[in-house]
């Protein structure tokens, strides 16, 4: 692997990890704010307003800046029916035209919600009870959306290690 590959493959591990660790952190924000609101709705008979509109978000937050992390540690689920009978080269070939295809899509996905952001932005669109503005949501499921999209089309060129080797 070249100085510059290597460069490339640390940002991205060091980019995909902030990621992950952000949406680990709404994770354990959500976790106890659901833990908060089942608590005040069973026992004090007052949930807290807005728990629907923030659980909305946090879920696409944490589904979007985890996507990239997964995706560059090999973490993502693989049905290999057939994939194993393969012979090693084919495996390649077949593991980097997946990754093309997703590299695309994902681009596509980033791309045209960036483009819906300026819409939302805008149209002043806002969550339901709280009102709070979609606009930045759409923004961080963009880049969630545009970092896989890197994660991928790097994997074309340097495919993770446990691929290349015969199993």
């Amino acid at each position: 692997m070249s100085e510059q590959t290597n460069k490339v493959t640390r940002a991205t591990d060091v980019v995909t990890s902030a990621a992950a660790f952000v949406a680990g952190a709404v994770l354990i924000l959500l976790m106890l704010l659901t833990t908060a609101d089942v608590a005040g709705r069973y026992f004090f008979n007052s949930p807290i307003n807005g728990v629907f509109d923030l659980t909305h978000i946090a879920v696409s937050i944490m589904t979007f800046l985890g996507l990239a992390y997964c995706g560059y540690r090999g973490g993502h689920v693989v049905i290999e029916l057939l994939y194993d009978k393969l012979p090693t080269r084919a495996r390649r070939i077949l593991n980097r035209v997946i990754n093309l295809a997703g590299c695309v899509l994902f681009a596509m996905i980033a791309w045209r919600t960036q483009v819906q952001s300026i819409d939302v932005r805008e149209m002043g669109e806002a969550s339901q009870m709280m009102e709070l503005p979609l606009f930045p949501l759409y923004c961080v499921v963009a880049f969630g959306a545009g970092l896989f999209a890197w994660v991928m089309g790097l994997r074309v060129f340097v495919p993770e290690p446990e691929s290349d080797t015969e199993r």
